[in-house]
């Protein structure tokens, strides 16, 4: 877990210009896919293999590996940093906004304005071999706006240099 949360962490950094930060949700997540649709499943990681494919590399095990992963929620054990530009909201403060009377969005920014959306993300399947880290990210900002990828990363030295993205879905 430790070197899944060292790269998380690189995955949640961000500098937002007025000093927030990104709520992050504590359980992971691989998107909407149904784990027991096994024909959903292998259409998907077609896809997926496709659509961030590299020519150095072939990343068909570290998509299996992502699903594997992630074919069951965990909590995350990342601590929260603010000051880093990511809140793990691991005491629901947030999720409160999205039950009955809880006012949606417009109540959310209302009471945090430097709380730029609510951020999903799967375990990252990671490949030490050739310095590859393959892993979910969920933006959700209001309503209508928000979007998910599954990210190929160069891991090296400790950073991350974005390869290739595959869309799952937008708002």
């Amino acid at each position: 877990m430790d070197e899944e949360n060292a790269v998380l962490r690189l995955v949640l950094e961000r500098d937002f210009e007025d000093g927030g930060y990104t709520v992050v949700d504590p359980q992971t997540s691989l998107g909407n896919y149904n784990f027991s649709d096994t024909e959903q499943i292998a259409r998907a990681k077609q896809s997926i293999r496709r659509e961030i494919a590299i020519a150095e590399h072939d990343v068909s095990a570290l998509v299996d590996q992502l699903f594997q992963k992630n074919a069951k929620a965990t909590t995350l054990t990342l601590p929260s940093a603010p000051g880093n530009g990511y809140l793990i909201d691991k005491d629901g403060q947030f999720q409160k906004y999205f039950l009955e009377g809880g006012g949606g969005w417009e109540a959310w920014y209302k009471d945090h304005p430097k709380a730029h959306g609510m951020t999903t993300v799967s375990r990252p399947a990671i490949d030490e071999v050739h310095d590859l880290v393959l892993v979910y990210t969920g933006v959700q900002l209001d309503w209508e706006v928000g979007s998910g990828w599954i990210i190929l990363y160069e891991y090296k030295e400790g950073k991350l240099k974005e390869l290739k993205r595959a869309m799952l879905w937008i708002s």
